[in-house]
C-alpha cells in the first residue's frame, strides 16, 4: 500500500473510526525533558540503559525516530513547540542578556486548549518558560520554581510530586498539563543511585567534581576553548545519570496516572526542547550550533487504544506539534499553526518548514536546512562571507564530512529553499518580539544556570 494511503487509513481510525469509548476531549499530559539528546534513549540505539521507562512508553506508543528542534536553546525552541510557529517568526528568542518574549499577536496551543474548556496547568523549572517571556500563556495554572544555578533548581522528583498532585486535585474538565524536568541541564549533579551507575569511576560517590558552573562556561568561552576531553568524558557520564535519573521519576509519573485511572483518557505527549553537545563538532553544551546533537531530539505519543504502536522514520521537526495536538484532542487550532502535522504527509512548505532551523545564543545566528536526506547549514562570520556546510545524512548522520565544496549545486538547491522562507518572512513582517521584561534577580538566575553574558561574539571553533 502507497505511504499516502496508509497514513489515510491511519487518520481515519484517529478520526473517524475510533472506538465508541475515546473521549472526544481526552486529556493531555504533556512531558518536556530540558536538555535531552535522542540518542540518549534505548529506543533510539542507546547500550547503557538508561530509559527504561521512556524506552516502554515508546514501545507502546508512536515514537518519531527523526523529529528535529528549531533552535539550540530553550525560549525559541518552546516558542515552536507551543505556538506552532519557526522561531524567526514567533519572535521569542535573543542572545545573551537581551531577550524577546512571543509576540502578543501569536497564540498558543494552551490558549485553544484552554478556549475549548480545558483546565490548563504548567510545571515549569527554567525563567525561559515564566509568564515574562510569554511562550506558556494560556496556562490557567503556572506553577514556576526557579533557583540561582542548577544544582539547586526543583529536581525530577519534586517535579513529579507537584504534577502528581495537579492529577489528583483535577477537576470534572478535561486537563492539559505540561510538566517541565530541567535536571538533565548542566550543571550535571545526580542524586544516587544514578551516580553511582552511571558516573566515572572518580565520580561515583563524590561531588568533587563539577561540570557547567556559571564561572567555568564563562572561562571556556572567554579563552574560546572547551575544557579537556577527559572532563568532558566525565561530565557526559554525569549527564547520563540525570537522564537515567529523569527517566525514573517519569515512570513514576505514568504510574501515578495509570493508577488514577486516566492511561485510556490521556494522550501523553515526550519531547525535549534541544539536545546537548560534549565534543561532536569541538564544543560543548548547547545554544550555539545547528547541528544534530543539538537538534536531534525524542519525540513519543502515546494513547492507548487509539495510537496505534509504530515507528515513524520520516524526518519531521516540532513546529508540527501544535496542530496536531490540537487535531488529536479535537480543538479549533489557531489560525497561526504552521501547516504540518505529525500524522499528515508534507507538501514542499510543510518540507520547508519542518527542516528548518535558526539561532545562536552565543552570537549571530545560524541558519539550517534538513531536506531529502542532506542537510545545509549557513554560518555568519562577523566581517567575513558566510560559511556554508552540506552534509549527506544518509552516509553522515552525525555531519562530519562537509561536502559544500564537492556538492555546490546541492548546497544551491538549498540555499534557494531557504530563501523562499525568507522572502516570506518580507511578506508576512516576522519580527522579534517586544523586550521581555525582566528584573535583575531573574537575569542574574539565567546567568547563574549558564546564560552568562559574558563574550557573545564568540564563535565554535
Amino acid at each position: 500500500m502507497p505511504r499516502r494511503a496508509l497514513l489515510l487509513v491511519l487518520l481515519a481510525c484517529l478520526f473517524g473510526a475510533c472506538p465508541a469509548s475515546r473521549p472526544r476531549h481526552p486529556n493531555l499530559l504533556f512531558v518536556a525533558i530540558d536538555t535531552l539528546r535522542a540518542d540518549r534513549l534505548g529506543c533510539q540505539g542507546n547500550p547503557r540503559g538508561l530509559t527504561p521507562n521512556i524506552d516502554a512508553l515508546a514501545a507502546g506508543g508512536l515514537r518519531f525516530a527523526q523529529a528535529r528542534a528549531h533552535a539550540p536553546w530553550t525560549l525559541p525552541s518552546f516558542g515552536t513547540i507551543f505556538s506552532g510557529e519557526l522561531p524567526p517568526e514567533h519572535g521569542a528568542g535573543g542572545v545573551a542578556d537581551h531577550y524577546f518574549a512571543l509576540r502578543s499577536e501569536v497564540r498558543t496551543w494552551p490558549e485553544c486548549f484552554r478556549d475549548a474548556g480545558y483546565a490548563t496547568a504548567a510545571i515549569v523549572n527554567v525563567d525561559f518558560l515564566s509568564s515574562a517571556f510569554g511562550v506558556t500563556q494560556g496556562f490557567d495554572a503556572l506553577d514556576a520554581r526557579f533557583s540561582e544555578d542548577n544544582a539547586r533548581g526543583r529536581d525530577a522528583r519534586a517535579t513529579t510530586d507537584a504534577a502528581l498532585a495537579r492529577l489528583e486535585a483535577r477537576g470534572s474538565a478535561p486537563f492539559a498539563l505540561f510538566v517541565h524536568y530541567f535536571d538533565a541541564h548542566a550543571e550535571y549533579r545526580p542524586p544516587q543511585p544514578f551516580r553511582r551507575r552511571f558516573a566515572d569511576p572518580r565520580d561515583t560517590d563524590s561531588e568533587a567534581f563539577r561540570f557547567g558552573t556559571r564561572e567555568q562556561i564563562s572561562a571556556w568561552r572567554s579563552a574560546g576553548t572547551p575544557p579537556d576531553r577527559d572532563g568532558v568524558e566525565r561530565a557526559e557520564k554525569l549527564y547520563d545519570g540525570e537522564v537515567a535519573y529523569v527517566d525514573a521519576e517519569i515512570g513514576r509519573l505514568l504510574e501515578g496516572l495509570r493508577a488514577a485511572g486516566l492511561e485510556r483518557d490521556t494522550l501523553v505527549v515526550l519531547t525535549a526542547d534541544h539536545g546537548e553537545e560534549f565534543l561532536d563538532h569541538g564544543g560543548i553544551e548547547h545554544g550555539h550550533t545547528l547541528h544534530e546533537e543539538l537538534l536531534h531530539v525524542p519525540l513519543v505519543l502515546s494513547w492507548p487504544g487509539v495510537l496505534a504502536a509504530r515507528v515513524e522514520t520520516r524526518p519531521v521537526g516540532l513546529v508540527g506539534l501544535a496542530r496536531s495536538l490540537c487535531r488529536l484532542c479535537e480543538v479549533e487550532p489557531a489560525a497561526g499553526f504552521s501547516k504540518a502535522e505529525l500524522l499528515a504527509e508534507p507538501g514542499p512548505r510543510e518540507l520547508l518548514e519542518e527542516g528548518f532551523s535558526f539561532g545562536n545564543f552565543w552570537g549571530l545566528p545560524w541558519t539550517a536546512l534538513r531536506e531529502d536526506g542532506w542537510c545545509w547549514i549557513s554560518i555568519p562570520r562577523k566581517g567575513a562571507p558566510e560559511r556554508v556546510e552540506l552534509y549527506d545524512l544518509r552516509s553522515d548522520p552525525l555531519e562530519q564530512q562537509d561536502l559544500a565544496a564537492q556538492r555546490p549545486e546541492q548546497a544551491a538547491r538549498m540555499a534557494a529553499r531557504v530563501e523562499e522562507l525568507r522572502t516570506r518572512a518580507r511578506e508576512e513582517n516576522w519580527r522579534m518580539g517586544p523586550p521581555a521584561q525582566l528584573g535583575e534577580e531573574a537575569l542574574q538566575r539565567i546567568r547563574d544556570t549558564g546564560y552568562g553574558g559574558e563574550s557573545r561574539e564568540v564563535q565554535p571553533k
